[in-house]
């Protein structure tokens, strides 16, 4: 029988990426990767963290996760020791089975005792002084410790997780205290709640400016892992971290404005203005119904060209072959070329444009989540094809 370790790393080299590749994709480390193909699990730091790094591994190796799962389990209970009962022999005499079991007796009351004496012994002394502790910056985590060096940072945390900042100089705690139908973070003088979507500004040093951006993409609330989607950004005098207000192009937001008619006698001698023409409006995708941006006789290739106004995750899939997972910053560009459809996920939709056949598209407002098809449907009255953008669950 194929063994699970077995079925990770043999799938990974089908697809022929190394475990260096792996890390850098999932964002696990590579000793836990390794720990997983070897079966070595207590390198890894509890249930929820083996569970929730095999779920990863096996969904990125087009893998079921479930049946991975339920494989570790059917390990795990193999290896759970036997009863005391189990362990005397017994096709041994009677009083040698009475006399182990006296012996083990004895080493459970010999340690109680002990165990009570080191706790209740010394309750006449002085206690000691304690040294004096630093300022408290955060809940104390259950979880595994992250340093936060970069400018900025998108991946999974699970609920426990502490996230170390540095500000000037000087560290603080950024604690996952809950991870449910919300958020809880528990920062230097409180906490905070998000909803998948929102977004806050933290001052970590308390000096009246905003040291951090946290930004909560998505949230995975299940029996087996507790884990949220994150965006950290610092926030630096020349870098302003914020998703810009949804505009209307300066070209349409002219035409809206009402013109003021200047006197006659003004208006014959001006000179007439130049013509200039104005492009359509970028339409609307979000809420409205699919938008048709293209009509033809067959499917071709088509691109997507994006550009970003503000930070994003983006997770696409293109022809049910590509899929990858990127962090944009503002200002950025990217442009993706399909078949017959390109699905988009975005963590951020007001921060991004998209245009399609020569068409702009808006895909939402800043902050929501948003999940996208670009693709290729037959008109079954016409006979012809449309490229359409449409919502997904």
């Amino acid at each position: 029988m194929e063994s699970l370790g077995q079925k990770l790393r043999e799938a990974r080299e089908r697809h022929n990426v190394s475990l260096e590749q792996v890390a850098r994709d999932t964002h696990i480390s590579k000793q836990y990767l390794e720990a997983l193909e070897e079966e070595s699990f207590g390198m890894i730091p509890g249930e929820t963290y083996i569970v929730g790094f095999l779920r990863n591994y096996a969904e990125y190796l087009a893998l079921n996760p479930e049946e991975l799962i339920t494989l570790y389990r059917n390990l795990k209970i193999q290896e759970q020791p036997l009863p005391m009962t189990e362990l005397l022999d017994r096709g041994q005499p009677r009083a040698r089975r009475r006399f182990l079991l006296w012996a083990v007796i004895l080493i459970v009351v010999l340690g109680g005792a002990a165990f009570l004496v080191y706790r209740f012994g010394f309750a006449g002394r002085e206690p000691r002084p304690r040294a004096q502790e630093a300022p408290v910056q955060a809940a104390l985590g259950t979880g595994e410790e992250f340093q936060f060096q970069e400018e900025a940072i998108t991946r999974w945390f699970s609920q426990g997780d502490v996230l170390v900042v540095p500000v000037n100089g000087t560290t603080y705690q950024m604690a996952l205290t809950e991870v449910g139908n919300k958020l809880s973070v528990r920062i230097p003088g409180g906490s905070v709640e998000l909803n998948i979507g929102e977004e806050r500004q933290l001052d970590l040093n308390t000096d009246g400016r905003n040291d951090i951006l946290l930004r909560l993409n998505d949230l995975d609330a299940t029996q087996v892992a507790r884990r949220a989607n994150i965006s950290l950004y610092k926030i630096t005098k020349d870098s302003l971290v914020q998703v810009p207000a949804v505009s209307a192009p300066d070209s349409t937001a002219s035409e809206s404005q009402p013109v003021q008619e200047p006197p006659a006698t003004a208006q014959a001698q001006a000179p007439e203005p130049a013509r200039v023409e104005v492009s359509p409006p970028p339409a609307s995708a979000a809420g409205t119904g699919p938008i048709t941006v293209l009509t033809a006789a067959s499917p071709s290739p088509f691109r997507l060209s994006i550009s970003f106004r503000g930070y994003c995750l983006l997770r696409y899939r293109v022809d049910n072959e590509i899929r990858d997972e990127r962090f944009f910053h503002k200002g950025e560009t990217f442009a993706l070329d399909g078949k017959n459809e390109v699905m988009l996920w975005i963590s951020n939709a007001g921060a991004l444009r998209l245009n399609v056949g020569g068409r702009e598209v808006e895909l939402g407002r800043p902050g929501s989540v948003s999940v996208k098809l670009v693709g290729w449907v037959r008109d079954d009255n016409s006979g012809q094809y449309l490229l359409q953008v449409a919502d997904r669950e």
